[in-house]
């Protein structure tokens, strides 16, 4: 067999694998083997022990182009696999051509293509750790209180910090939608919600109504008319965050309020530490596509759209899919704009992984695992086992595990912006860098 590279364009490389009169005797015996081997019914021949030149003179022609062939392909992409190419899509077999004197196979190999990564061009933010830490501080004491919040019942009107009973009903276009369901709506003062605004200042016993319109997908008003009865309104008493009520929680070697603080700030600085990489982790798989320079062959694309839209028909789902589009270009061109993000996504991260002696181990996978599994309510096990049976969890788990890793390697060289969230809710502004 002869291997003869044919043309080069980037990433693409198209070779010719040649086949001489010796082959094809070796591959016309393969192929009858296999003939024999699926009991291919032949008059006048028990299955299974027809001979070579029976099936050439029954077959004629197709026992080349289609048998014989077949054989040869199988060969090349064996050839293939023992290169360990790395491609970027599987083996395109573009042609292939047999008789009883020679062949050829060509394909269209499609290698990974080469790509840079700017660095630069990648800026994380974080929120400020004290201001964050301080924030979680006061968030655990407010829903301390509000845990023993207790209730007073009141016979004045509703105001900010009451709490109100109500029985609620909801037409849709004069459709009953909800029947007289009892709801607890408690009054703070920054909640702008309609329903809040319309309860402030009524008294057990009153009917509230009102309106609200929301537009449907196909651009169509919808009026929901709300209908409440007012039946209880109670005064929530909240208790003040003392010595005393900390030494009430029983949180153990915590009396005071200062020792809750303490405790609170480790326990805050420890979900900082843990959410801060995640984000990190996240901001930067999003940024890479657009910080990766990749110089890749429309061959490429075209090739692996074509086999999208025909594995969209096969599975019964390209007509809905095409119906999200304006047109069959545009659903090409979101095909290709998805594979090239991927592809620069993950042809980056391999890039960066082998510059800077990045890997993978049973380690990394055991620590992701005993991280996740409170998060996510299952045991290290389980996660490991899923790991290793499901290939999208599994490609998903190891981006994730890699990027942190290689992160934690470069991080110095990525610019981080620390950004004060709180001055940006209150002023709405893009905040303190």
């Amino acid at each position: 067999m002869e291997v003869k590279e044919i043309s080069r364009e980037k990433n693409v490389v198209v070779r010719e694998y040649t086949f001489d009169k010796e082959d094809i005797k070796r591959l016309e015996d393969k192929a009858t083997q296999n003939l024999n081997k699926r009991k291919v019914l032949i008059e006048g021949f028990r299955p299974g022990r027809v001979p070579k030149e029976i099936y050439k003179m029954r077959l004629k022609e197709s026992f080349y182009e289609i048998y014989v062939a077949s054989e040869a392909i199988e060969e090349v992409e064996r050839m293939l696999d023992n290169e360990e190419v790395e491609l970027i899509i599987p083996v395109v077999i573009s042609d292939a051509k047999f008789s009883s004197d020679a062949g050829t196979v060509t394909v269209e190999l499609h290698f990974e293509p080469e790509v840079s990564v700017d660095l630069s061009k990648i800026k994380l933010r974080k929120a400020k750790e004290d201001e964050t830490i301080d924030g979680y501080v006061e968030f655990k004491k407010k829903i301390l209180l509000e845990q023993n919040v207790t209730l007073e019942p009141k016979e004045g009107p509703a105001e900010v910090g009451d709490q109100v009973v109500v029985k609620e009903r909801v037409l849709r276009e004069d459709k009953e939608v909800r029947n007289e369901e009892e709801k607890n709506y408690i009054i703070f003062e920054d909640d702008k919600r309609d329903v809040i605004v319309n309860l402030i200042g009524k008294k057990a016993g009153d009917v509230v109504e009102f309106e609200k319109t929301f537009k449907t997908a196909d651009g169509r008003d919808l009026v929901y008319k709300y209908i409440l009865e007012i039946t209880q309104i109670y005064k929530r008493l909240v208790p003040e965050f003392t010595d005393e009520f900390v030494k009430g929680l029983g949180i153990e070697n915590v009396e005071t309020v200062e020792q809750f603080e303490r405790h609170a700030r480790e326990e805050g600085k420890k979900i900082y530490d843990e959410e801060l990489m995640d984000s990190f982790v996240e901001q930067f798989l999003q940024q890479l596509p657009e910080a990766t320079e990749m110089d890749i062959s429309e061959k490429t694309l075209q090739r692996f759209a074509e086999d999208t839209i025909e594995k969209l028909k096969e599975d019964g789902k390209y007509e809905e899919y095409l119906k999200q589009f304006e047109s069959y270009e545009k659903m090409v061109e979101h095909i290709n704009e998805t594979f090239l993000e991927t592809a620069k996504r993950n042809l980056a991260l391999k890039k960066l992984a082998k510059e800077y002696d990045v890997k993978i181990g049973l380690e990394d996978l055991r620590a992701y695992a005993e991280r996740m599994a409170p998060k996510w309510g299952v045991s290290p096990d389980k996660i490991e086992a899923t790991y290793r049976t499901n290939k999208n969890f599994r490609d998903d788990v190891t981006v994730q595990i890699l990027t942190e890793k290689i992160l934690k390697t470069i991080l110095d060289k990525i610019t981080i912006e620390e950004v004060s969230f709180k001055k940006e809710n209150d002023n709405g502004g893009e905040g303190e860098k």
